[in-house]
């Protein structure tokens, strides 16, 4: 559904997200952008974008973290600039737009200057409050509820923070010499599958052991959109992807290409005449 807006300009249809926490109808935002630490009285604050909100019936704070956030602005406003495809139920805040503009926009400048690409991995985000709006173009959101004794401290459990050193579930030479490690997350599959609507989950972590230290080398991330559940085999920044499958994959499903990965790590460091371990 759409219509006309002002002066002309197409009026697109934002679709309401089912999310965990409900912000309150009545009570500002507040939005954090940048990533500039600023120390207080009160100790140091690590900075990273963030919507905050008080949670309806109850006062708590809850918040908006991104994943993979490329633009965010905000504004005043007691009606979305969207059609909804049908009135807004109670509870309802977060919207996605359909072929939204600013993404194009966002698109076009990111493959101009970067070649990088957002129409499959991006979204156009929409949070509705009482008088504002804040908007962002990001590949997926994450809601919690932050300590109010450290409301800017980096949210625990978070589904794109590295797996836990005690979750490893065993330790492998791969036939180029290189050990490695295996993690898995602890939380139930169903979990997984249901949180991956919002922000990639990271299900399996497999870490390199080099020089005495384990470091990720590669991670299986999980993401359902538009109904489609796919699982990526990603290594951190400056890999990227390295393989993806249909539904909730296992390490054994990208067995080949994690190989090969190892077996390109041993000869970079045999060149560099560096031991294996």
């Amino acid at each position: 559904m759409s219509g006309e807006g002002p002066e002309g300009l197409p009026r697109l249809t934002a679709r309401p997200v089912p999310v965990p926490v409900t912000a309150d109808p009545v009570a500002p935002p507040r939005l954090v952008y940048g990533g500039l630490d600023l120390t207080s009285r009160t100790g140091r604050d690590d900075a990273y974008p963030a919507v905050y909100f008080e949670v309806t019936d109850g006062g708590a704070l809850g918040r908006v973290t991104f994943e993979g956030l490329d633009a965010v602005r905000a504004a005043r406003g007691e009606t979305l600039p969207y059609v909804l495809p049908r009135a807004r139920a109670a509870g309802e805040w977060v919207f996605t737009v359909d072929q939204s503009l600013w993404l194009a926009e966002r698109h076009r400048y990111e493959k101009q200057c970067y070649d990088t690409s957002l129409l499959d991995s991006h979204q156009h985000y929409v949070f509705r409050f009482h008088d504002d709006f804040v908007e962002a173009i990001a590949e997926g959101i994450w809601l919690d509820r932050a300590d109010p004794a450290d409301p800017f401290g980096r949210p625990d459990r978070h589904p794109l923070a590295e797996l836990d050193p005690g979750l490893v579930g065993g330790r492998f030479r791969s036939p180029s010499g290189i050990e490695w490690e295996l993690r898995r997350s602890l939380r139930p599959d169903d979990d997984l599958l249901g949180d991956s609507r919002l922000c990639s989950q990271r299900v399996w972590q497999l870490n390199l052991i080099l020089d005495g230290q384990s470091r990720e080398g590669a991670s299986i991330w999980l993401r359902t959109r538009n109904g489609n559940t796919w699982s990526r085999f990603v290594r951190p920044w400056p890999g990227g992807a390295l393989d993806r499958r249909s539904g909730l994959a296992q390490p054994d499903d990208f067995a080949a290409s994690w190989q090969a990965y190892l077996a390109d790590v041993a000869e970079r460091r045999r060149q560099m005449s560096r031991p294996d371990s």
